[in-house]
């Protein structure tokens, strides 16, 4: 889903066949995790982005998939060419896990992701970063029975 974060960069894909250039312009990090903590909390979609340079690419995680969504990054309006969509069947629960593993096996180099800082400003970042993936794993346990076959939201 999400490569090693380098030189400000991180590939995203999630049907192991387009894959997005994401940039250092979002803390792709600490705002995707944010936003899965509040998905799993509240059991509602959530939306993730990511600036592709020059265009924005915005992810909607529903129930039992992810709308990925390419828009010009642009103030004027919008034409049938400018936007690209794609759905691809991966549920909220899998969505939360894949994330939850990319940014763990490379928390570091997620933590220094969105600016260079000091040594202390790193541990600082980095323990922040893992506090929120504890709090991501703890409700993807909690929430994972939703999510199982036969399984639907009342």
């Amino acid at each position: 889903m999400l490569s090693k974060p380098v030189h400000g960069w991180s590939d995203f894909t999630l049907d192991n066949k387009t894959c997005y250039g994401l940039s250092y312009l979002d803390d792709i990090a600490f705002e995707w995790v944010e936003q899965a903590i509040h998905g799993l909390e509240t059991l509602l979609p959530f939306c993730v982005k990511g600036f592709l340079e020059p265009y924005r690419m915005l992810c909607t995680v529903s129930y039992w998939n992810c709308h990925v969504i390419i828009e010009h990054d642009g103030k004027n309006p919008l034409k049938a060419d400018d936007t690209d969509i794609f759905c691809v069947h991966m549920n909220m629960i899998d969505f939360c896990k894949n994330l939850h593993r990319d940014i763990s096996e490379n928390i570091v180099d997620w933590a220094m992701f969105f600016y260079d800082s000091t040594t202390d400003e790193m541990e600082e970042k980095t323990q922040k970063l893992q506090k929120m993936l504890d709090k991501l794993k703890q409700l993807i346990d909690l929430n994972e029975e939703h999510f199982g076959e036969n399984r639907c939201f009342l």
